[in-house]
């Protein structure tokens, strides 16, 4: 079991959802840090899908986990998760390779999409906070 958290939504510092805020209280901030998939704008909040190839990016933040069990139950739940069957909840979590910003390595869970993207925009940037690549980053609405 890792102790990383890797979020890229709703989660972040920046979009000030009330569960960024428990999670850092019961986690370390490490940095920011990307992990190979697509991310896509689902309005409210985004979703991430691994990308085998590496081509893309989803840009994120890494959180090293105090209190992983309780934390982990609350996340899923928030996520629509269900750890017992991976397959028919909205979301699941998986560990993925991580990189942190000074090229470091580690397994982080990541939140993946479970559902059909079949109309959903990619974002091409990979940062929820930035969809268009811009300088700064673009506030959006919470899940």
């Amino acid at each position: 079991m890792s102790d990383y958290l890797f979020v890229y939504g709703t989660l972040r510092q920046a979009v000030g959802h009330p569960l960024s805020d428990a999670l850092r209280e019961r986690a370390k901030w490490e940095g920011r840090a990307r992990f190979p998939g697509r991310l896509y704008d689902l309005g409210p909040y985004p979703a991430a899908v691994p990308d085998g190839t590496g081509a893309s990016q989803v840009v994120g933040e890494l959180y090293r986990l105090t209190e992983p069990g309780p934390l982990l139950e609350v996340l899923d739940a928030y996520e629509g998760c269900d750890p017992d069957d991976p397959a028919r909840g909205d979301y699941r979590r998986e560990l993925q390779p991580v990189e942190r910003e000074d090229g470091r390595s580690c397994s982080a869970w990541v939140y993946l999409y479970n559902k059909s993207l079949q109309g959903a925009a990619r974002i091409e940037s990979g940062d929820y906070l930035n969809p268009h690549g811009k300088d700064g980053t673009e506030s959006h609405e919470t899940k």
